[in-house]
C-alpha cells in the first residue's frame, strides 16, 4: 500500500492523451477551411480527410475541451491544492506561473491573427470564421477576459476561449483551496453550480463542472491508490472505462443507447412532455460523458501508472503539443485561407486527404518548435524573475515540479 507521498510526481499518460486530445480539437475546426469564403459553416462533413477513420472526432470533437477542463481540474488539485492551503505556494506566485505558461503563447497569436484578420477583411470584406473581432473584444482578449461572460460570441483565436474560462476558473480553484476546510465538498458544490450556470454562459458553466469534476477525481485516486485494494481497484476502474468507451464507440455507430433511453423517458413522461425529450437526451448523454467517461479515464490511467509506473514515458513528449497546437493551429487556418485565397486555390482542396496531412507536416514540427524555442524559455524567464521573490525556496520548489508537468 502506498503512502500518500508515494504517489507519482508525474503521469506521463496524461501527458499522452492530453496532447492526442489538442489534436483531435484540430480535426474538429478543420470544417473552418470548408466554410464558403471563411464564413458561412455550409460544408460536407461526411466529405473530409480520413472521414472513415475519424468521423467521430469530425461529429464530436468539440468535447475534447470538456475532456481538457477535467484533466485542468484533475492536475491543479494534484499539484496546487495542498500547497495553496498550507500556504506554502502564495497567490502571487500561482497566479505568475500560470500567467508564465500561458500569456506568451497567447499574446503572439492573437496579434499575429488580429493583423492577418484586419488585412484580410480589408481586402475582401469579412473576416475568417470569428466575425466579432472589435475593438472592446480585443481589450477583453487581452486581459484574458473574452470568455468571461462579457459578450457573447468568439473572437480573434477562436481557441482562447476554454483558456479564458480557465483563467477565470483558477480565481475559484485558489479561493477554495485557500479558505475551505473541506475543498473537496466545494469542487462537488462548484460542480453543481457549473450546471445550473451552463442555462445561462454555457463556457463558463462547461468549464466549471468538468474542472472540478476533476478535482474529485483526484480524490477519488489518491484515496484509490493509497487503500490496501488498490491493484483490485484499479483493474476494476480500467475494466469500467474500457466498458463505458465501448458504450460511447457503440452507441456513436448504431444508437442503440440513445434510442433506449428515448423509449424510457417516452414510456415515463406524459404525452404533453415529449418535445422536451431530445433536450434531455441531450443533456443526459453529455453529462455522461463529461461525468463519467472522461473523469474515469482519466481515473484509470492514473491508476494504471501509479501501478506499473512510467506509463508511456517514451511518448510523453506528445503532450508537448497541446497548448501549442491549440493556439497555433487557428492561425495557421488563417494562413492557409490566405495563401488559398491569394492563389486561387478552391476549397475542394481542403476536402482531400493530402491538404490535411501538409497541415499535419507543418502544425505539429512548428509546435514542438514553439515549445521548446518560446514557450519554456519564456515560461523560465517569467518564472526565474518573478515568482522566488515572494515565497522563497518552497515555492521554488513547487514551481519547478508544476514545471515538469504543465
Amino acid at each position: 500500500m502506498l503512502d500518500r507521498k508515494q504517489l507519482p510526481k508525474h503521469l506521463y499518460s496524461l501527458d499522452i492523451v492530453r496532447g492526442l486530445a489538442a489534436l483531435v480539437v484540430v480535426l474538429w475546426h478543420w470544417q473552418h477551411l470548408l466554410y464558403t469564403d471563411g464564413v458561412s459553416s455550409s460544408y460536407r462533413l461526411v466529405d473530409q480527410p480520413f472521414y472513415s477513420a475519424f468521423s467521430i472526432f469530425y461529429n464530436h470533437g468539440w468535447m475534447a475541451v470538456d475532456f481538457f477542463f477535467s484533466l485542468s481540474g484533475f492536475v491543479f488539485f494534484w499539484l496546487y491544492s495542498d500547497s495553496i492551503a498550507n500556504k506554502r505556494i502564495g497567490g502571487a506566485t500561482f497566479f505568475v506561473v500560470r500567467f508564465s505558461r500561458l500569456y506568451p503563447l497567447h499574446f503572439v497569436t492573437f496579434v499575429f491573427v488580429l493583423v492577418m484578420q484586419l488585412l484580410l477583411h480589408a481586402k475582401t470584406g469579412s473576416y475568417f470564421v470569428y466575425q466579432n473581432n472589435d475593438v472592446y473584444r480585443a481589450v477583453l482578449n487581452l486581459f484574458l477576459a473574452s470568455s468571461w461572460g462579457v459578450l457573447p460570441g468568439y473572437s480573434f483565436n477562436g481557441p482562447i476561449w476554454s483558456v479564458s474560462v480557465e483563467v477565470l476558473l483558477y480565481f475559484v480553484f485558489f479561493v477554495t483551496c485557500l479558505t475551505f476546510s473541506n475543498k473537496y465538498l466545494v469542487a462537488a458544490a462548484c460542480a453543481v453550480a457549473g450546471i445550473v450556470i451552463n442555462e445561462f454562459l454555457p463556457e463558463v458553466g462547461r468549464g466549471m463542472f468538468s474542472f472540478f469534476v476533476g478535482g474529485l477525481t483526484f480524490w477519488i485516486y489518491s484515496k484509490a491508490a493509497t487503500c490496501a485494494r488498490a491493484k483490485a481497484l484499479t483493474a476494476l476502474v480500467a475494466i469500467f472505462a474500457l466498458a463505458v468507451w465501448g458504450c460511447v464507440f457503440i452507441d456513436y455507430e448504431y444508437s442503440y443507447l440513445t434510442a433506449g433511453l428515448q423509449q424510457l423517458l417516452e414510456s415515463v413522461l406524459p404525452g404533453g412532455y415529449s418535445v422536451f425529450i431530445p433536450g434531455l437526451i441531450y443533456r443526459i448523454s453529455h453529462l455522461s460523458i463529461f461525468g463519467v467517461v472522461f473523469p474515469f479515464s482519466i481515473l484509470a490511467l492514473a491508476l494504471v501508472e501509479t501501478l506499473r509506473g512510467g506509463l508511456g514515458k517514451r511518448f510523453a513528449v506528445i503532450g508537448h503539443l497541446s497548448y501549442s497546437s491549440y493556439l497555433l493551429h487557428f492561425p495557421l487556418e488563417l494562413v492557409f485561407f490566405v495563401v488559398a485565397l491569394n492563389l486561387g486555390i478552391d476549397r475542394e482542396f481542403f476536402y482531400s486527404k493530402y491538404a490535411l496531412l501538409l497541415f499535419g507536416a507543418i502544425l505539429i514540427p512548428l509546435c514542438l518548435l514553439s515549445y521548446h524555442y518560446f514557450e519554456l524559455p519564456m515560461q523560465r524567464f517569467f518564472r526565474a524573475r518573478l515568482t522566488s521573490k515572494w515565497n522563497g525556496p518552497v515555492a521554488d520548489n513547487v514551481v519547478s515540479r508544476v514545471e515538469r508537468t504543465l
